[in-house]
């Protein structure tokens, strides 16, 4: 599944579907490492980075070599811009290091949102936020809502709980269920214990040549 098949390529759509302003679209995209990567990644292989999702700002922790280097091959890859025009890559502190205490990870997490906060309040602040899954998004959705209670900006989350959950969510899933604009699965049997969610068929979408869906067009 690629995330062009989730949100509509039209502008007019896009714009309607989730009240953006108008395009070109200041889009983060929250990497997690190993597999969280890879699959947002192929996600976002679809997405429209010329006309609809730019600039681009990719969030990683900041040790993650591996995740920085498939940015960078990506972007190449995909738009051939190896001058980093049209993307940077925002680093932030791990929420938690795998084995660490519960004791400190509250300090973790502290510095993440202190690094949140220079992404969010930035200059050129993203109108668009998607995440599928890695506790490093938590933080950053977290302070995004920030300049809505300040009534600065709405900027719009769009959470893909990952496809490797077929009956039961993510922790991050559970954590941000309530607090997304738009909270997509791609397992049928989830929409049945969480019915905010959307269900995005998987195998119907992946014939779809079009790329556009009816449901990409839904508001909540």
């Amino acid at each position: 599944m690629r995330l062009y098949k989730v949100l509509p390529l039209h502008k007019d759509k896009i714009t309607r579907s989730i009240h953006l302003p108008k395009p070109p679209f200041k889009t983060c995209i929250v990497l997690g490492s190993g597999g969280h990567t890879m699959e947002m990644l192929q996600l976002a292989e679809g997405l429209d980075f010329q006309k609809i999702y730019r600039p681009r700002i990719y969030v990683i922790a900041n040790n993650d070599h591996l995740s920085l280097e498939k940015v960078h091959e990506f972007e190449n890859r995909k738009t051939g811009d190896k001058s980093n025009k049209y993307y940077k890559v925002h680093k932030i502190p791990r929420s938690r290091l795998v084995g660490q205490s519960w004791l400190t990870t509250p300090f973790s997490i502290f510095k993440a949102l202190l690094a949140s906060i220079n992404l969010i309040f930035e200059r050129d602040s993203p109108d668009l936020i998607i995440c599928n899954g890695p506790g490093s998004c938590i933080p950053v959705c977290v302070i995004s809502y920030l300049p809505r209670i300040m009534g600065l900006k709405w900027i719009k989350l769009i959470y893909v709980e990952s496809f490797a959950r077929v009956k039961t969510l993510s922790l991050t899933g559970k954590l941000l269920y309530r607090f997304v604009d738009r909270f997509l699965v791609q397992w049928i049997y989830l929409i049945e214990k969480y019915p905010r969610a959307e269900y995005i068929d998987i195998y119907r979408l992946n014939d779809d040549k079009s790329g556009i869906s009816d449901h990409s067009a839904s508001t909540e």
